[in-house]
């Protein structure tokens, strides 16, 4: 799905595996909260935060009236959040296909923040917590090479994500579907800790918003 930066920004090689980033979201223990937004459709959508092998990650929570099948119909769009997401991507296309599946996504930042790209591989699984549609981040110029250089070509500018880990989860609540947005992310490049942090911040409600009107048909 649409990922936006958050705060720390670690090089590459000292990145945790995807699975220590993952086992870190998955653990209901030691989230604080930063923020309730209200948003004019949606309602309240809770904005906490946490520390996961020394990153400090985020998560949205939301609930809608959609039902889980479509929630993750939605977080599976790849090829067609372009047209939906409130987030300013010049590419998102899917590369392979399945339960599990690659893709990438190029978004656009206004001067002087260089574009972003990313290469991640999604898969839906089932836990205990919920339906979830997992991603993280894979070596595309070694995985997908030909699709790689066509991106690095076209955005000769744009700025690869060291950390990009995360998880949509959609479970039954009552007569709702209880959404929960988790991500890690290095946004890469010389942007300053408070600034990724402060954009991830603000664009993830927006982005668990989006996702739930897609669900709903509003968008």
């Amino acid at each position: 799905m649409v990922l936006l930066p958050s705060a720390l920004l670690i090089p590459l090689a000292a990145a945790a595996p995807p699975s220590t980033y993952q086992a870190g979201l998955a653990d209901p223990t030691g989230w604080e909260e930063v923020a309730v937004k209200q948003h004019p459709s949606i309602g309240a959508i809770r904005v906490r935060h946490k520390k996961v092998a020394g990153l400090d990650c985020l998560e949205g929570i939301a609930f809608t009236r959609a039902p889980v099948d479509r929630m993750l119909a939605a977080a599976r769009d790849i090829d067609g959040c372009k047209a939906w997401s409130s987030a300013d991507l010049s590419a998102s296309a899917s590369l392979t296909q399945g339960r599990s599946f690659d893709y990438y996504q190029v978004l656009d930042n206004p001067f002087p923040v260089k574009d972003r790209y990313w290469f991640l591989r999604g898969t839906t699984v089932e836990t205990d917590a919920g339906t979830e549609f997992r991603w993280h981040h894979i070596d595309a110029a070694r995985e997908h090479p030909e699709a790689h250089r066509r991106v690095t070509t076209a955005h000769p500018d744009a700025v690869s994500t060291g950390v990009n880990v995360g998880a949509w989860v959609f479970a039954a609540d009552g007569d709702q579907t209880r959404v929960h947005y988790r991500l890690c992310s290095d946004p890469g490049g010389s942007v300053p800790d408070w600034a990724g942090h402060k954009a991830a911040e603000l664009s993830l409600p927006t982005n668990v918003a989006d996702i739930i009107e897609r669900a709903t048909g509003a968008r």
